[in-house]
């Protein structure tokens, strides 16, 4: 009798649910969902530019040094977009960067020369250049590490800490074109004798300029906590291909807020862009050596 009470006490325990103590290890007990989708950003931007280098135009070459505020206080015209554009899904992300603007300039002087004396030239121009100006970078990043935070329950934001490192390729597209436009008059006269003639025309042209630099790189995207990440890009390229040799860096801090009642991240951060370009041959020289930097400012929103 006490075999069978034992037998049965036996298959009792074996059926029914056991409950055994779960060992605590800091994380949740439940896989965490993993995101399938894509995911679509959109950040218009504002780029404060320092430009440095050298200007070449057949056998002449010139220093630059300018900014964006004497280009505000001297074009007659300046506008322009920036944004930065980023669809992402899992460790894939198909990426963008638009730059355009567009500044015209008035002249408007009068110079006159005595040739020889008694004789004087007056020259009158007036008119003006305008400028429109491209850069599309398009391109790829593949994410090559992940570190995720970890810690307690005791600490949350443990769980929000994380950094990834993406590769990054693509092709940085430059396009430049200056038109110039000037009304020029000249008149000889002799007041000896009381003779003057006058004579003018229309001076116009431009020529477009334009390249592809492939590039290489990478990017860091470290967040630090709920709503805040550092984000470190830098790429070189060019190769010979378009220009001799280009960089890009690039360094923003996002933070998560609320704007008008939607979710946007504020971006704060610096950029600089360098390349070396140059095409043709003795007077028909044209080169480019630029670098461009400056504080950015901008808004994100995702969907």
């Amino acid at each position: 009798m006490s075999r069978r009470i034992a037998f049965a006490t036996l298959l009792f325990v074996a059926a029914s649910p056991q409950s055994v103590p779960a060992r605590s290890t800091g994380f949740s007990d439940q896989a965490q969902p993993v995101s399938s989708g894509w995911e679509f950003s959109v950040t218009p931007y504002a780029w404060l530019i320092f430009v440095t280098g050298e200007q070449t135009v057949g056998n002449t070459t010139v220093d630059i040094s300018t900014d964006m505020f004497e280009m505000i206080d001297e074009a007659k015209e300046l506008y322009g977009f920036m944004g930065d554009l980023e669809l992402r899904n899992g460790r894939i992300g198909l990426l963008a960067d638009i730059f355009w603007a567009k500044a015209r300039f008035d002249t408007d002087f009068i110079a006159e020369e005595t040739l020889i004396p008694g004789l004087n030239l007056a020259i009158l121009v007036k008119g003006g250049m305008s400028v429109n100006m491209a850069i599309l970078e398009p391109g790829v990043a593949y994410e090559i590490a992940n570190r995720s935070g970890s810690g307690s329950l005791k600490d949350p934001v443990a769980y929000e800490r994380s950094t990834a490192v993406d590769f990054l390729a693509g092709a940085r597209y430059w396009y430049i074109e200056p038109e110039i436009a000037l009304n020029v008059s000249a008149t000889i006269s002799i007041p000896a004798l009381g003779l003057s003639r006058t004579g003018g025309g229309r001076v116009a042209g431009g020529k477009t300029i334009d390249w592809w630099d492939p590039y290489v790189g990478f990017r860091v995207r470290h967040k630090r906590g709920p709503g805040k990440e550092l984000v470190l890009r830098g790429d070189i390229g060019g190769f010979g291909v378009g220009s001799d040799f280009s960089w890009h860096l690039k360094g923003v801090y996002n933070i998560d807020t609320r704007l008008l009642g939607y979710d946007v991240t504020a971006q704060v951060g610096y950029r600089a862009l360098y390349a070396d370009y140059e095409q043709g041959s003795g007077v028909q020289t044209i080169g480019m050596d630029w670098l461009w930097h400056g504080p950015t400012l901008g808004l994100m929103f995702t969907w």
